[in-house]
């Protein structure tokens, strides 16, 4: 953990990137849990994304993913640790995903930033 919150002053933080990467988990399986997918008609997009947005684990999900981006600019070191776990454990909850493979995906991201 301590490696992949480490950032030089130029680079965007690891709690920046970990709370994009939630994000972008969120708009990606969640839809597809909900049976959105390509193909379908303008009214089945609307009617699976409504039924969607009225999931209270969806709103939750949307309200924390909302929260830690707007925290992690300016988290200090014990609050990156907090939003990093946060992240691990929400993308552990909505995917198949498990810590053992998340944290390598964090430090690819990591990687990749630099």
């Amino acid at each position: 953990m301590s490696v992949l919150l480490r950032h030089g002053p130029q680079e965007t933080s690891t709690p920046v990137l970990v709370a994009q990467l939630g994000d972008n988990i969120m708009q990606m399986p969640l839809p597809a849990q909900f049976g959105i997918h390509d193909g379908l008609s303008p009214q089945e997009v609307r009617a699976a994304a409504e039924r969607m947005h009225a999931d209270p684990s969806v709103r939750a999900s949307k309200l924390l993913i909302e929260t830690l981006k707007e925290i992690a600019p300016t988290a200090e070191p014990g609050q990156a640790q907090a939003i990093a776990r946060a992240v691990i454990s929400y993308i552990v909850t909505v995917t198949d995903a498990t810590p053992d493979t998340v944290l390598p995906l964090l430090a690819h991201l990591r990687a990749t930033t630099l």
